[in-house]
């Protein structure tokens, strides 16, 4: 029996209500003034918007070429069997609208490209990063243009077990430092800088494979990309809201063992971690 929904339009601060306390009064009005570029919208993408949303920000915008499809369903907020074949920007504007209508919202279905990243970032308070892991390229053209306009970048990584989580000071070290040999890209670097403990499952093999460019996809569920926008979206808030500084900044990461329940600090410069 389909539900019968009455159309209601509850006030911004009854919405919010059970925020304050985690956040004051004036915390949460700067929530409602925040403008946050989501670039990527897939498992960690969406469900960061998705939390965005829910504590009451001003405006998002979504940037993702890629429609649902059957293998998103285990994980990735917005896809249902009605939104397969649905540009997932446009798929999760959708669902934040039914959230709250009058949080602005813009879309773009063509995603980070050459053409639109400035319009993407342009009066932005912060940037997600929610690119695909070997999406190097995109990434870098996202990164180099928020640090030119002086914007924070919030990201994470995620395979099997491991989520790693870490924050761009645009004063600080660049993506480049991280990914790139020589100014290219580089797979091997990247997995160097990003996961410092590899997954339980990663054979030297697997490893090969993935540095080849062999392995279409990793094993990921609802629970890993959950872990990775909560920890995401909580250092964009300490930034943006509530002036403290981020427990992580590149190129030192916050490393989760989702199976050890374990949260460790990696110190990039020392290359271990700080007891």
């Amino acid at each position: 029996m389909p539900l019968e929904c009455k159309a209601v339009q509850p006030d911004y601060d009854e919405m919010t209500q059970r925020n304050i306390g985690l956040l004051t009064p004036e915390e949460q009005a700067r929530v409602r003034s925040l403008r946050v570029a989501v670039a990527g919208c897939g498992g960690v993408g969406a469900a960061a918007a998705h939390h965005l949303a829910r504590l009451g920000v001003g405006e998002l915008r979504l940037a993702d070429p890629e429609e649902f499809e059957p293998t998103n369903i285990n994980r990735q907020f917005a896809a249902y069997v009605d939104t397969l074949g649905v540009n997932k920007a446009e798929a999760v504007a959708a669902e934040l609208r039914r959230i709250n209508p009058s949080l602005s919202l813009r879309t773009f279905p063509d995603g980070v490209t050459k053409t639109s990243v400035a319009s993407l970032l342009d009066g932005v308070d912060a940037v997600v990063d929610a690119l695909d892991f070997w999406s190097l390229d995109l990434e870098l053209l996202l990164h180099r243009e928020a640090a030119r306009r002086g914007q924070w970048v919030f990201t994470s990584q995620g395979v099997a077990e491991v989520t790693t989580v870490t924050s761009f000071d645009p004063s600080r070290t660049a993506l480049d430092g991280m990914v790139c040999d020589a100014g290219v890209p580089s797979r091997s670097r990247t997995i160097r800088s990003f996961l410092p403990v590899l997954p339980r499952a990663a054979t030297p093999e697997l490893l090969a494979r993935a540095i080849a460019g062999e392995l279409p996809s990793v094993p990921l569920d609802v629970l890993a990309s959950s872990f990775e926008a909560t920890f995401l979206v909580n250092e964009l808030m300490r930034v943006t809201v509530r002036d403290l500084p981020a427990h992580a900044v590149a190129p030192d990461l916050l490393v989760f063992d989702q199976d050890d329940l374990e949260l460790r600090f990696w110190d990039a410069a020392r290359g271990d971690f700080r007891s």
